[in-house]
């Protein structure tokens, strides 16, 4: 929706504006839309039917009467002649009706929704008139998506209704996402502004945590994420800060839930108030490292300014260990840690050298088909664990191995992601088939000799080895390494008995960790079996 043509459109009802309550002009012209589509195939319709239509269809949209006399809906209802703009009318009704700091501005939405990848094919907007001012045109440039838009009111459902009439891929819910069970639907991507800064309290104690209306929500909205799902909601800072119960909240969602990102929003983002808000992503899986980034207005004319432009001022990432270290997740702690040890790393006197003289670097091949029955293992990205590499999981092609010689991976052979948002590392070990990276993998295949494979993937995991290589790629949203550039990594370079040791010492450490899992689940299970015989 362009500035002008909110603006003409606000203009126009402002004209019909004066003789009204300015807070109910909304359900004024809805209203009155209602009563002539009802009305429309009448040849003869006293005013006093006209007006007992009109109350009928307020009590169903659970309003009340907000025309002051029936003198007043005559004449307005009789000189309505055209259709409203209702995407126009929605939104300059929450816009300058005290309730700005419920929109969601244009410059957010596109940020949210700029997480839609090609895999995206259901959507949720939650409390969808929060997004007024750019949700058609979102909408429009996802065809391909099934969208669902809920509303707790019903006077902002009919309306979403007429602004998406003819819409074959949106469906409007009236539905309350502070309520357990609003729908029984899974979504491949949710976006949320939820309720914050009142003092009412959810009342279900039963199925959530926390009582404030906006971290039920964000509990709520969480169990209707598919299992590569995603959900971005804007929160008040205290999700990031705050102890008891919202404590208790973010614990569960490191452990239970795959924390992406933490996006700290400039100030003023959210009009006509002074609350600070964090933008989280949170998809399926667990916690495993996080994205940090510090947005900052760009060409904003004055602090009380609508914020049009967003940039990254700061973009770094941080492990769930580090989250637990801290206790919370203060952004600023995490960032001031991180370039300490960065500082200290590279202030340091320890010995260093450039990757690229103690290994090669290449990107892997891209692969333009794939064969079930196919001899040659293929490793993507999904492939590359925390710790090991999935084999069992590896795409297969079928090629002659003659073509493909380059490529095929050896022994301690170190894979790290080419793109992405997160930074790991796996190192490659021999499989009874030859294997290939993809082209979204770079490998790095050390001198055997001089460097040590685990002890590279171990400084590479570290937080200061993550910062080198995010530093490659500073600001991006998604990381997107270059191999050329990885050649140029500066890394620390011990003596080769010394990085033998570290590495024994890290594999020892390993193989207990994996023994003392099994070991417990092994336990458990013999538990359960005995206890589940009735």
């Amino acid at each position: 929706m362009t500035e002008s043509k909110k603006d003409m459109a606000w203009s126009y009802y402002n004209s019909i504006r004066g003789s009204l309550n300015p807070e109910r002009l909304l359900e004024c012209m809805t209203l009155m839309t209602e009563v002539k589509k009802e009305c429309k195939n009448k040849k003869e319709l006293s005013k006093e039917k006209a007006y007992e239509i009109m109350l009928t269809i307020a009590d169903k949209l659970r309003t009340t009467n907000p025309f002051e006399s029936r003198d007043q809906f005559y004449q307005m209802f009789y000189q309505m002649t055209d259709e409203p703009d209702w995407e126009a009318l929605l939104y300059n009704t929450l816009k300058y009706d005290r309730v700005g700091s419920g929109l969601v501005p244009k410059v957010l939405i596109e940020e949210m929704f700029s997480h839609i990848k090609d895999t995206t094919k259901t959507v949720l907007i939650a409390d969808g008139e929060r997004f007024s001012e750019n949700l058609k045109a979102t909408i429009d440039e996802h065809p391909d998506c099934d969208f669902t838009i809920t509303s707790i009111n019903n006077l902002y459902a009919k309306i979403l209704e007429k602004i998406f009439t003819g819409y074959k891929n949106v469906k409007i819910v009236t539905a309350s996402i502070y309520k357990y069970g609003f729908t029984n639907d899974k979504f491949d991507l949710i976006a949320s502004l939820p309720a914050f800064g009142g003092r009412d309290l959810a009342e279900d104690t039963k199925n959530f945590m926390c009582r404030e209306y906006d971290t039920v929500a964000l509990e709520n909205l969480l169990l209707h994420i598919t299992p590569s799902g995603e959900l971005l909601i804007v929160m008040p800072a205290r999700i990031t800060f705050a102890g008891g119960r919202v404590s208790n909240l973010r614990k569960f969602i490191t452990q239970m839930y795959k924390l992406e990102e933490i996006d700290e929003l400039p100030d003023g983002i959210l009009q006509n108030t002074g609350i600070k808000t964090f933008l989280l992503v949170i998809g399926s899986g667990r916690t495993d490292d996080v994205t940090i980034k510090r947005f900052e207005a760009v060409g904003q004319k004055n602090k009380r300014g609508p914020v049009t432009q967003l940039s990254v001022k700061d973009d770094s990432f941080a492990m769930a260990e580090e989250l637990d270290d801290i206790g919370d997740w203060n952004i600023d702690k995490l960032l001031v840690q991180q370039d300490e040890e960065l500082m200290k790393y590279q202030s340091s006197q320890t010995k260093k050298i450039i990757l690229g003289e103690v290994a090669e670097i290449f990107r892997g091949k891209s692969i333009s088909r794939k064969d079930l029955n196919g001899s040659i293992g293929v490793v993507n990205i999904s492939d590359i664990g925390q710790y090991e590499i999935n084999y069992d999981g590896l795409d297969k092609l079928e090629e002659d191995e003659r073509k493909v010689i380059k490529y095929i991976l050896q022994e301690g052979d170190v894979l790290i992601p080419a793109r992405g948002t997160a930074i790991r590392s796996a190192v490659f070990h021999a499989q009874p088939y030859a294997c290939i990276a993809s082209s979204n993998v770079i490998v790095i295949r050390p001198k055997n000799d001089i460097l040590n494979s685990t002890y590279l993937k171990i400084f590479i995991d570290s937080p200061v080895g993550n910062s080198l290589i995010s530093s490659l790629q500073q600001g991006m949203t998604v990381m997107n390494i270059s191999y050329s550039d990885l050649k140029m990594l500066e890394i620390p370079y011990p003596s080769k008995e010394e990085q033998d040791q570290v590495a024994q010492d890290y594999e020892n450490s390993y193989n207990q960790y994996i023994k003392s899992i099994s070991e417990a689940n092994d336990r458990w299970n013999e538990t359960l079996n005995k206890l589940q015989k009735f």
